[in-house]
């Protein structure tokens, strides 16, 4: 019990220390201030999950061994990313984070820079940090632990619940953006579909459009900038603007951006292929 104590603490701890380093990483690169995390809370659970992989199974057997440190390193926290940007694509419908366009990436997901950034982070958390950790864990009364333990989690807990509703909105639009590129995909590979379309009429153009329009509209809201929180009614439906996940992800912000500009050409070459007079969108 008091092991998995340890541990539950440990991965917070190391959340939150993660969260601090990828904070300070991206806004260097993106020049602008980014409150880095998928949660609102100062925790980014994926540098939790690969610190307490190192310490189960790297920092006894091989914390004087650095060259050991630094390939397993890079190997199990590879794997720990791999693994989560795979989870979370397919649970939200988004990239929260991209390396197409880095030098030796796998699938996006994974790249050479950032493998060689864990190698060293993972030397770094054997040798220095998590010794020094240990230590000052094991000066913290016992009898507190619990409590601490807790509170922490109770507060995770809660923002886990209000940051999984959120990226699940964010997944509705993902879905209604991909479908509607799906649709006028088959549209420009198929012209007899494009005069099916029109010989439906303007009621069904229209109802084409508005649901163009209407993903847009909620999508160039989340993608506004962090402003004063306020209600704004979308044809009754009341959403959240902005949304902080593509603020804070910038390639998650660049992908969707990407996504949109993709249907507005699919349209506009749609529209170059309709008869002269028939105003489809």
């Amino acid at each position: 019990m008091d092991n998995l104590i340890k541990y539950v603490l440990l991965f917070f701890f190391y959340s939150a220390g993660g969260w601090l380093l990828e904070s300070i990483y991206c806004s260097i690169g993106e020049k602008r201030l980014i409150n880095r995390g998928f949660l609102t809370g100062p925790l980014c659970p994926i540098y939790g999950t690969a610190a307490l992989v190192m310490t189960i199974l790297i920092y006894n057997p091989f914390k004087d061994r650095p060259l050991i440190i630094f390939l397993l390193g890079i190997v199990l926290c590879d794997i720990v990313e791999y693994i989560t940007s795979y989870i979370m694509e397919k649970l939200f419908s988004a990239r929260w984070w991209d390396y197409t366009y880095e030098f030796l990436n796998i699938g996006g997901r994974i790249c050479l820079k950032h493998t060689l950034y864990w190698g060293i982070i993972s030397v770094a958390f054997v040798r220095v940090l998590h010794p020094a950790v240990e230590n000052l864990y094991a000066k913290i009364n016992g009898d507190y632990l619990i409590y601490i333990l807790i509170a922490v989690l109770a507060v995770f807990t809660l923002d886990l619940i209000n940051a999984v509703r959120k990226a699940l909105d964010i997944r509705k639009l993902q879905i209604k953006l991909n479908s509607l590129q799906k649709f006028f995909n088959e549209l420009i590979s198929d012209p007899k579909k494009i005069n099916d379309l029109i010989e439906k009429g303007k009621d069904k153009a229209l109802e084409i459009k508005y649901t163009v329009d209407d993903v847009f509209y909620e999508l160039e809201n989340k993608l506004a900038k962090p402003v004063k929180r306020k209600e704004k009614k979308v044809k009754d439906k009341e959403i959240d603007l902005p949304s902080r996940f593509f603020y804070n992800y910038p390639d998650f912000e660049r992908q969707t951006r990407k996504q949109m500009q993709k249907l507005k050409d699919l349209i506009s070459e749609i529209k170059s292929n309709i008869h002269e007079g028939e105003d489809m969108m």
